[in-house]
């Protein structure tokens, strides 16, 4: 077969493509967040499709403070300013874990002498980073997400400073 200028355009494109680098993810920056009783998760599991199976997604809202550094309860701000009009107030987290929870009617999360009972389970540090978030909005406790900003909401990188 004789080779066509299409053949080698083809050729020469892939080869251009082959040494151009793979978009980035975008910088994450540390956002600071207290937990409370107005911090809100929300859970989602995508629908396996036949090729991927479905992962779980975990949606956490918040208030944005006017201090930067020292939220308070319910509210997450940057390390180094407050929020800008416009930046969402929520953060966002994939992964291959499964969340557990017990809720008694009244809407009141069901809890033992060794705490509230939510078990996020997975293999890998993915597990420990979903339960450091949903104890710290639980119990009212500190943590920091590094985030960008995708949008319509935040995207989290990594759990922990």
């Amino acid at each position: 077969m004789k080779p066509t200028k299409a053949m080698a355009a083809c050729a020469i494109l892939s080869a251009m493509m082959g040494t151009m680098p793979a978009l980035a993810e975008p910088a994450s920056y540390p956002l600071i967040c207290r937990g409370g009783p107005d911090m809100r998760i929300a859970t989602a599991h995508d629908v396996p499709d036949g090729v991927n199976t479905g992962q779980n997604a975990m949606t956490v809202y918040f208030r944005a403070s006017a201090n930067p550094a020292n939220p308070g309860p319910g509210e997450c701000v940057w390390m180094d300013r407050t929020f800008r009009p416009g930046e969402p107030e929520n953060f966002w987290i994939k992964g291959n874990v499964e969340f557990s929870f017990q809720v008694y009617g009244n809407g009141r999360v069901a809890s033992d002498g060794s705490g509230i009972r939510l078990n996020p389970e997975g293999s890998g540090p993915e597990a420990q980073d979903w339960k450091e978030i949903v104890n710290g909005v639980m119990n009212g406790g500190v943590f920091t997400v590094q985030v960008y900003n995708g949008g319509g909401s935040m995207i989290v990188t990594r759990v922990g400073p």
